[in-house]
């Protein structure tokens, strides 16, 4: 069991499919959160919710050579950081 943060909407119990994707979200080091760094932001930061998203943003890197752990929390994966 671990924190996804406070924005974390939990997809349904048998949507086996995106699990997979929360938990290559958090295993990215990322989490669903809204707060910005410093604690004074509250808008929430894109996170995939498919696996075809997921899967982009994974071709994305590969091709960019960016760590992996980056391109997740980007809402164009093409698009640098």
């Amino acid at each position: 069991m671990s924190c996804a943060g406070h924005d974390f909407a939990a997809p349904r119990r048998r949507d086996a499919k995106a699990w997979t994707v929360v938990a290559a979200v958090l295993n990215a080091g990322l989490r669903y959160e809204g707060f910005g760094p410093c604690g004074c932001g509250r808008e929430p930061g894109f996170r995939p919710r498919t696996r075809a998203q997921l899967r982009a943003r994974r071709i994305a890197a590969a091709r960019t050579g960016t760590p992996l752990a980056e391109v997740p929390a980007r809402a164009d994966p093409q698009l640098p950081a």
